[in-house]
């Protein structure tokens, strides 16, 4: 060990010495650094890994889109529509509209049981006539509130108009039809959706636009009636609109 006589002054030539060696040390490590970026390919740099993720990113949202679009373009407008069978439970009159009805109508369970749906028919059909008939709904149509109440799903009915006089049926589904069936056509019995929202509505508005009774009063979708297990579905309109 040194005496404390020579500790001053061999600390004052050695710090010299010291910030030498960090220097270089530091110049050294930077060199190293610098090379190494330089070397580096663009998938090993941070800022070409982002680039990279960013691209693959923008592939795989692509490829979703294309799928999505895929999805959307598969099966025909009629084949993501669901048309059921149901049995009205109960009726009665909205308490605050003179043209709405409140209907409880079971669809099965396939299309979610029981379900509360407004129509707009005290003007054109009685309530008795109303009660436990098969009716015609299309079931998967976005919930919407009428008159306060949300209705889940469509009654089809049979209409004409003749001057200032409009006429409105219930369709006549086959005694014996089951409760939930799902009304379908050759060709078009795909998959439906299970709620026709946002841009999914515009099937049921292809589909709508076709949809009429004709001379016999059977219910057609273009040339092609809608028939269940026990027969064709008629209305006493013919050659009316369907909606």
């Amino acid at each position: 060990m040194f005496s404390s006589n020579f500790e001053g002054p061999l600390l004052r030539r050695s710090i010299p010495f010291v910030e030498r060696w960090i220097a270089e040390l530091v110049a050294a490590r930077e060199a190293s650094l610098g090379a190494t970026k330089k070397n580096a390919t663009p998938e090993e740099s941070p800022q070409a890994v982002g680039v990279k993720g960013t691209k693959k990113d923008g592939r795989a949202a692509t490829v979703a889109a294309a799928a999505a679009e895929k999805e959307e373009a598969s099966g025909s407008s009629m084949s993501k529509c669901h048309f059921v069978i149901g049995k009205v439970l109960d009726v009665r009159p909205h308490p605050e509209s003179t043209k709405l009805y409140i209907e409880e109508i079971e669809l099965g369970e396939q299309a979610g049981g029981r379900r509360t749906i407004l129509s707009g028919l005290q003007e054109y059909v009685k309530q008795d006539e109303f009660i436990n008939r098969l009716v015609l709904v299309i079931a998967n149509l976005e919930p919407r509130k009428i008159g306060g109440i949300v209705s889940e799903g469509m009654v089809l009915c049979a209409s004409r108009t003749e001057g200032n006089t409009r006429d409105v049926k219930l369709l006549e589904v086959p005694a014996g039809t089951p409760v939930g069936e799902r009304v379908v056509f050759d060709g078009h019995d795909g998959p439906f959706v299970p709620v026709l929202k946002k841009k999914l509505a515009k099937h049921f508005e292809k589909v709508a636009v076709d949809l009429k009774t004709n001379e016999k009063g059977e219910v057609m979708w273009g040339d092609m009636p809608f028939r269940t297990s026990h027969g064709i579905i008629t209305a006493p309109i013919p050659n009316g609109v369907v909606s």
